[in-house]
C-alpha cells in the first residue's frame, strides 16, 4: 500500500509539471504571433521575375519613370594617367666638368627667373681652360701685330711679300687657336669674362626650383645633374587608353583633371596628341593633355584621374540616365517597369557614356519605361 501510494504522488507530480507547461505554452504563443504581426513592413517583395510594391511605398521613395530615348550622345571616356612636366619648360643644370661646390645660392622651393645664379663651382679643368684663352689671347695679339707690320714692309719694298704672306697664316692660325680655346671654355660651362676656374650655374628658364642635387663643399663629376627648373604653369598628363576608344578621341578636345589623392576640383586641359602606334601588351596608346595654368596645383608625378569629352558623336544610340543603372551580381541592372506597381529587374550592356547619359548596347527596347529614381530602395530591400 505504501509504494502504490508513492507512485500516486509521483504520476500527479507529472500531470501537474504538464498542465503548467501547457497553460505556460498557451499564454505565451499569442504573445509572439501579436509581436509578428506587429512587424510587418511595407517593402517591395519577389513576385516571379517581377518585383512587387504598394503605392505608398512607391510615393514615399519617391519612384519615378521616363522612356529610353534614341538619338545621339558625346562619349565621355575616363582613364587614369600621371602628370608630367611639359618638355619645353623643364631646365635640367648640369656641372659639366669635375669640381667642387663652393657656393650655393638657391634651393628646392625657390622662384628664379632666367640667368639666375644657383651655385658656384670650383674647378682646376675650367682654370686651365681659361688660361689656354689668355694665352691664345696674347698670341693671336702679336700675331695680328706682326701681320699687320709686314704687311707695311712689304708695301714700301722693305720686305718681301713672301715674309708678309708668312705673317698673314701666323695670325690666322693665331685667331683660330684663340677660337678653339673660348669654345672649350664655353663648352665647360665656364665664361671667358668671368673669374678663373669658377664655374656658375645659372638657370636658362624661368620657374621653380623642383630639384638639387648638390650641397656646399661637395665634390662633383661632370655628368652630374645639380639642379633642375620648371615652369608648372604648363604641365602635361599622360594617359593610355585603349584602343578601341581611340577613335572617338581628337586634337582639342576637352577633359576634366582630378588629383586621385585629394578632393580637389577638376581643372581642365585639352587633348593635345593621341598616339599613332598600340602597345601590343597592354592595347592602349598614349594620349597627351596639356594644362595651362591649372587652378589647383599639379605635381609632375602625381596619380589623376581625367575624363575626356569626345567630340564624336554616337547616332541613334539608345541611351538612359546613369542614375537609372546600378550593379547587381556584378552586373550592370535597370528596372524596368511592368505595370504601375512592378517592375522587371533586367541586366543591360552599357556603352558610350557622356557626363549624364549612358548608351545600352543590349538589355532594352526603345519602348520601355525604366525606373531613374528610388532606384537604390528597390535594390536594397531585394539583393541585399
Amino acid at each position: 500500500m505504501k509504494k502504490l501510494a508513492q507512485r500516486l504522488t509521483v504520476i500527479a507530480f507529472g500531470i501537474g509539471l504538464t498542465s503548467a507547461a501547457v497553460i505556460y505554452f498557451t499564454h505565451t504563443e499569442p504573445k509572439a504571433s501579436a509581436q509578428s504581426k506587429g512587424d510587418k513592413r511595407d517593402v517591395p517583395y519577389m513576385d516571379g521575375k517581377w518585383i512587387r510594391y504598394s503605392a505608398d511605398f512607391a510615393k514615399r521613395q519617391q519612384i519615378e519613370f521616363a522612356a529610353a530615348a534614341e538619338g545621339s550622345l558625346k562619349p565621355m571616356i575616363n582613364v587614369t594617367g600621371t602628370v608630367t612636366f611639359d618638355p619645353d619648360r623643364v631646365a635640367a643644370v648640369g656641372s659639366r666638368i669635375a669640381g667642387r661646390v663652393s657656393r650655393l645660392y638657391k634651393i628646392e622651393g625657390d622662384t628664379v627667373k632666367a640667368g639666375d645664379l644657383l651655385a658656384e663651382i670650383e674647378s682646376a679643368d675650367l682654370g686651365q681652360a681659361q688660361a689656354s684663352v689668355l694665352a691664345a689671347r696674347a698670341h693671336a695679339e702679336a700675331a695680328t701685330t706682326n701681320e699687320k707690320r709686314e704687311a707695311e714692309l712689304a708695301e714700301a719694298k722693305i720686305s718681301a711679300h713672301r715674309d708678309a704672306e708668312l705673317a698673314k697664316a701666323q695670325a690666322v692660325s693665331a685667331r683660330a687657336d684663340l677660337a678653339a680655346a673660348e669654345q672649350r671654355v664655353r663648352a665647360l660651362g665656364g665664361s671667358n669674362d668671368g673669374p678663373t676656374g669658377i664655374l656658375r650655374l645659372t638657370t636658362p628658364i624661368a620657374g621653380r626650383v623642383v630639384e638639387r642635387n648638390v650641397s656646399r663643399g661637395q665634390s662633383v663629376e661632370a655628368t652630374l645633374t645639380a639642379f633642375r627648373v620648371a615652369d608648372l604653369d604648363r604641365v602635361w598628363v599622360e594617359l593610355a587608353v585603349f584602343e578601341g576608344q581611340l577613335s572617338a578621341i581628337h586634337n582639342g578636345d576637352t577633359v576634366d583633371v582630378v588629383a586621385t589623392t585629394a578632393g580637389d576640383q577638376p581643372v581642365h586641359g585639352t587633348v593635345a596628341y593621341v598616339g599613332d602606334v598600340i602597345d601590343l601588351a597592354t592595347r592602349t596608346a598614349p594620349v597627351r593633355i596639356v594644362v595651362e595654368h591649372p587652378e589647383s596645383r599639379l605635381r609632375p608625378g602625381q596619380s589623376v584621374s581625367a575624363a575626356i569629352h569626345t567630340s564624336a558623336p554616337v547616332s541613334g544610340a539608345i541611351s538612359i540616365p546613369l542614375s537609372a543603372v546600378t550593379s547587381v551580381d556584378g552586373k550592370p541592372t535597370v528596372f524596368v517597369a511592368h505595370d504601375q506597381l512592378s517592375v522587371e529587374p533586367r541586366a543591360i550592356v552599357l556603352g558610350a557614356q557622356d557626363g549624364d547619359r549612358v548608351e545600352v548596347a543590349r538589355g532594352i527596347e526603345r519602348t520601355d519605361r525604366i525606373a531613374i529614381s528610388g532606384v537604390f530602395a528597390l535594390k536594397s530591400e531585394i539583393f541585399r
